[in-house]
């Protein structure tokens, strides 16, 4: 990979619970769960800032280890649990840290990818193709707290942000199914689920460039509707960079800073992305 761009940005002032790196030969997003119980296990601002972290310094080393993507995330996933039971408390924890992952690996003259959850991976070849690669399984999830949240304002009176927090018992009860056939898969505390990520190989000599970005990024077009299609939006960042999209998606936002016109359960969301040529 060359020519590489990357912007990483938290929603808060003190911490992001996003992380991100990229090198010439792999490039991946983590996007942690934000905690809804409010013990706090580990010394870092969130517990999801924590496994971020953690699960980041992990996969700078071991992804340039010869083993597949899949087995790096199965000891990854070990490596982390064994120090997370360490804090104290950690094994009462309800809501334990978890997060979504897409990587991208050159390999043999091929691109690899590993994509577990909402996070997202746009590759455009050269022909002028353009795949959009996300394991929707926690979209469809998300979209259900939406259409919750909404019910809950309209009954109440309360705004969408107000209603977000009495969806919390929902999204308790489909965490505690992560990893299992009926709720969806992420990086968490468990190897189950793992291999039922997006994967796939294409040969470097067909691919133009690549963007990989959080969710919270793929609001520009999933739900602000600023771009239409993710091709749209690999045209723009390709074309004028990142931090112009991102201008253009905060002004979007601001303008609806209660959430009611365009449901979500915050103002904005941590952003991450990476683009890259090959």
């Amino acid at each position: 990979m060359r020519n590489i761009c990357t912007y990483l940005c938290g929603s808060h002032e003190s911490y992001c619970e996003d992380a991100l790196y990229a090198d010439e030969k792999f490039a991946f997003i983590l996007d942690g769960a934000t905690g809804i119980t409010p013990k706090q296990i580990t010394p870092e601002a969130t517990d999801a800032t924590w496994f971020v972290r953690e699960f980041r310094a992990y996969l700078m080393d071991a992804l340039y280890e010869e083993s597949s993507i899949l087995e790096i995330m199965k000891r990854g996933v070990e490596k982390i649990a064994r120090k997370y039971l360490t804090f104290e408390g950690a094994k009462q924890q309800e809501d334990r840290p978890s997060a979504v992952v897409t990587v991208i690996r050159e390999r043999a003259g091929n691109l690899e990818y590993y994509s577990l959850g909402d996070s997202v991976l746009i590759i455009r070849k050269k022909d002028g193709e353009v795949l959009h690669i996300l394991d929707d399984r926690l979209v469809k999830i998300d979209n259900g707290y939406f259409e919750k949240m909404k019910k809950i304002a309209a009954e109440t009176g309360k705004t969408i942000r107000e209603a977000f927090f009495d969806v919390f018992p929902y999204i308790l009860k489909n965490r505690k199914k992560m990893n299992t056939p009926e709720g969806y898969c992420a990086l968490s505390y468990k190897t189950s689920g793992l291999d039922t990520a997006k994967t796939g190989q294409i040969p470097l000599d067909e691919i133009e460039d690549v963007l990989l970005f959080s969710d919270g990024f793929a609001e520009i077009y999933d739900l602000f509707k600023i771009y239409k299609t993710p091709k749209e939006v690999i045209d723009a960042v390709s074309k004028d960079g990142i931090v112009p999209q991102i201008n253009k998606l905060h002004t979007a936002q601001n303008a609806d800073p209660d959430c009611e016109k365009f449901v979500r359960n915050k103002l904005c969301d941590d952003i991450s992305v990476i683009y890259a040529k090959i």
